[in-house]
């Protein structure tokens, strides 16, 4: 059965990161050099906060129009790939190494994709990122299928990830808003739980279905 991978995106402590189960979580993303992002956090709290994740799962820094100096440092962190929202110059597309996930914020509908090695899969959130609100999913049947790997994410919780699940059938989900405490910073664990047993449960309802209809 392919399971549904699992992003946890805006993490901004070490206990976050050390509740993150590494049989079930592929992604830790980080917020950098967004300081209106509430999630922003520094490069030297990044290093602490990667230094507590289990090993197997791969440190992704979000950002939003990088400049070619900041993507560099984030390189240089060691991070594992960089997702990037907004503007994405083509000096960093030519000088960087690591992979890109390049995000897209849906609006009316889905724009066109640049075309680069280092895109090594598209990511699709609402229209603003971090709000917390999902979109239309289904104007992501606008896509060709070309194979493209790509990641759900807007406004995603333990009620909704299943029905997005089946509906896009996405590589992976992504989830921030989603997981956190009421009220209060931080990542609340038990609805990461909440989140993981949703994703899982989908997976084998489609696993199901697709075995029904063979």
């Amino acid at each position: 059965m392919l399971k549904t991978r699992i992003k946890i995106c805006g993490l901004t402590s070490p206990e976050e990161a050390a509740c993150l189960p590494p049989s079930r979580v592929a992604c830790a993303g980080m917020v950098l050099f967004c300081r209106k992002s509430r999630r922003n956090i520094t490069l030297e709290q990044a290093a602490a906060i990667m230094k507590a994740l289990p090993p197997s799962i791969k440190k992704i820094a979000v950002t939003v129009s990088p400049s070619p100096e900041e993507a560099r440092a984030l390189e240089e962190a060691g991070f594992d790939a960089l997702q990037v929202h907004g503007t994405l110059s083509e000096d960093i597309l030519s000088e960087g190494k690591i992979p890109i996930i390049r995000a897209v914020n849906i609006k009316d509908k889905v724009p066109l994709f640049e075309e680069s090695p280092r895109i090594k899969a598209y990511l699709f959130d609402a229209a603003s990122p971090g709000s917390g609100k999902a979109f239309d999913w289904s104007c992501l049947s606008q896509i060709p299928p070309a194979g493209r790997k790509f990641i759900l994410a807007g406004g995603l919780t333990p009620a909704n990830v299943g029905k997005a699940i089946q509906t896009v059938h996405p590589w992976m989900v992504d989830v921030s808003s989603g997981v956190e405490y009421d009220g209060r910073k931080g990542k609340d664990p038990l609805k990461i739980k909440a989140f993981i047993e949703a994703v899982e449960e989908a997976d084998r309802e489609s696993s199901t279905e697709q075995h029904i209809s063979s």
